[in-house]
């Protein structure tokens, strides 16, 4: 039975930066405790995000049910929701640094929720919406993939897709196509139309302190090339996946120093102390590894 690989932007980020540490974290079948010392070992300021995250989905919800949040539910439910991530690292925080990044996530999710589309919604300008669940995957061919939007929403007949960056990236090449990733689980759940015309992309991510909106306008041929992208990305993990079962030594280490150091496996990993070195060692052992076969 052929694997199926599981696609997500969190998953592709961290192949093309360093696919060893996905293998490790994604792929090796004897590594059990990659998700929970992936959790102990983010940086509070991911915790932050993350919070803010869990605190945007559930005031939208409740916005759909006509609840409206008081200033002061927000600030009691934006502490316990990071408290809550910050209790699941190993050491804690000092109190100083946890109220920093408790007025950090207030001041931009109060500037997230003047954002055109949320006072929209709240003005109820839009009957027809829905938050969605980003965890929920759709299975194309031997691919499962996790591209939810956070919000869909149907103005004029057309459904606008709209996903939320807590800390937006920088602009790169690839931003179209991952958006129209969007399309691709829409058209593959009930409910949605089957033409890319029929759709809106909207990426609203935060970028050198204010939040910014990409709009793209997906077409027949632009969700095509997502696709091929797709495609593409699943083949180059599987051939990881299935090098790193047979030999785990050989695996391309990280592509810079910055990755490995917020990396939970650095510990264990050749280039944890020095990635120019362990490189060096990688392409002797592969050298010696050739001369082997060769003389056989």
């Amino acid at each position: 039975m052929e694997l199926k690989i599981e696609w997500s932007r969190t998953r592709r980020d961290l192949f093309l930066k360093c696919p060893r540490a996905w293998y490790l974290r994604y792929g090796y079948p004897t590594y059990s405790s990659g998700i929970n010392e992936e959790q102990t070992s983010r940086r509070p300021w991911d915790l932050m995000l993350r919070a803010m995250k869990e605190i945007l989905v559930e005031r939208l919800e409740d916005l759909q049910d006509g609840k409206q949040w008081s200033p002061l539910l927000l600030e009691h439910q934006m502490k316990y929701s990071l408290q809550k991530q910050i209790n699941q690292t190993p050491n804690g925080i000092k109190k100083r640094y946890f109220e920093a990044l408790l007025r950090y996530a207030n001041h931009r999710f109060a500037l997230l929720w003047r954002c055109r589309i949320i006072r929209q919604l709240e003005q109820k300008k839009y009957a027809c919406w829905y938050v969605l669940d980003r965890t929920e995957s759709v299975s194309i061919g031997n691919q499962r993939i996790y591209a939810s939007p956070d919000l869909a929403v149907l103005i004029q007949n057309k459904w606008h897709l709209i996903r939320f960056d807590m800390q937006g990236a920088p602009k790169k090449s690839t931003d179209e196509c991952e958006a129209n990733m969007m399309v691709l689980w829409a058209k593959n759940r009930d409910g949605f139309p089957q033409s890319e015309s029929s759709f809106r992309l909207h990426t609203i991510g935060w970028r050198r302190g204010f939040w910014h909106t990409e709009t793209f306008q997906p077409t027949e041929h632009s969700v095509e090339q997502s696709y091929k992208l797709l495609e593409y990305d699943c083949k180059a993990m599987l051939e990881v996946h299935r090098y790193g079962h047979s030999n785990l030594a050989f695996l391309p280490l990280a592509t810079t120093e910055k990755t490995c150091e917020s990396c939970s496996f650095r510990l264990r990993c050749p280039g944890g102390v020095n990635l120019v070195i362990a490189r060096q060692e990688q392409t002797l052992l592969e050298l010696e590894q050739q001369f082997a076969s060769s003389k056989t």
